[in-house]
């Protein structure tokens, strides 16, 4: 089964909420590409944030990829190019047995970046908002395709069911700002990986910060939990560090790591990201003084080193 938990893993402020939650979702005009099907067989009651007790009329059978709303939630609703926190439970369809699940802790939630491509077990995440619990049900070779190692079958059915814990854009998507002279020059591909051009000219001794694009969202607190991409270049135009080569945004805690016992970033970093918006594109050049003490770099930051770092601020947990 550990073929399945790894599939599972690799696609992977939450707010647990009931199923009991009352309100009601903003109108919407997206459609789920999949049918409900046999997928509205399944019921799976109980709290969003915990495993729920999953169940349906045995033997489930389903010959193609089905969807259904166990509850919908008020949250973020789900778009091409979003990052999505989830927890999730994988059901046999012929006897209810788990085959996997993940941890269901608060906090260490999978997290899968939907880009509409065909993946089943993510494009199933489509048009749905933050608080939901849907059911996806279908063969394994649907869902997960070839599966090794396992006493699975390709044919076999199986029903995953998710909670759908919390909901970023891929990218900032705040109104432009102007720019301050002598600082880096920064682009964006259409993903929103940034590029960086750095001025033939030294690096500057003091802390700079600069906000590109802003957002419109919570301002970010000293402490806070920020989900965000970044790129981190060295004066001198070499990339030592990003979030967008793995296509995983980080959990950065925004308090300076020197006096919080290790937890945080450097300080130069942390006072970037307070006091901004999220949604906000923010470049911050962070001289020697305000980065990493002496003898505690990675390897890629040689001592004395002038860093530069594009952040796309997308949420905070």
């Amino acid at each position: 089964m550990r073929s399945i938990a790894r599939v599972v893993a690799v696609l992977s402020t939450a707010v647990v909420v009931s199923v009991g939650l009352v309100g009601c979702a903003p109108a919407s005009s997206c459609e789920s590409a999949f049918p409900e099907g046999s997928a509205a067989l399944v019921t799976a009651p109980g709290a969003l944030g915990s495993k729920p007790t999953v169940d349906f009329p045995l033997p489930l059978v389903s010959r193609a990829a089905a969807v259904a709303v166990i509850h919908e939630g008020v949250g973020r609703e789900v778009t091409k190019g979003d990052y999505v926190d989830f927890d999730a439970v994988v059901i046999h369809g012929e006897d209810l047995t788990e085959l996997t699940a993940t941890s269901y802790t608060r906090g260490e939630t999978e997290r899968a970046h939907v880009l509409n491509d065909g993946r089943v077990l993510t494009d199933a995440l489509l048009c749905h908002r933050a608080g939901s619990r849907i059911a996806l049900t279908g063969t394994v070779s649907d869902i997960f395709g070839p599966v090794s190692g396992t006493d699975l079958i390709p044919t076999d059915t199986v029903a995953v069911v998710f909670d759908v814990v919390a909901v970023y854009p891929g990218q900032s998507s705040g109104a432009p700002q102007f720019g301050q002279d002598g600082m880096p020059a920064v682009t964006s591909d259409p993903s929103g990986r940034p590029g960086i051009a750095v001025p033939n000219a030294d690096a500057p001794t003091e802390l700079r910060i600069a906000t590109l694009t802003k957002g419109d969202g919570a301002v970010i607190s000293e402490g806070q939990t920020v989900v965000a991409h970044y790129t981190g270049v060295l004066w001198g135009a070499t990339v030592f560090d990003s979030t967008w080569e793995a296509d995983q945004p980080a959990n950065l805690v925004a308090q300076d790591f020197t006096t919080n016992d290790g937890v945080g970033v450097v300080p130069g970093f942390a006072q970037a990201l307070i006091g901004q918006t999220v949604g906000s594109r923010v470049i911050v050049v962070i001289p020697p003084a305000q980065g990493y003490p002496i003898g505690q770099a990675p390897p890629s930051i040689p001592v004395g080193s002038t860093m530069i770092f594009v952040i796309d601020i997308l949420g905070v947990q």
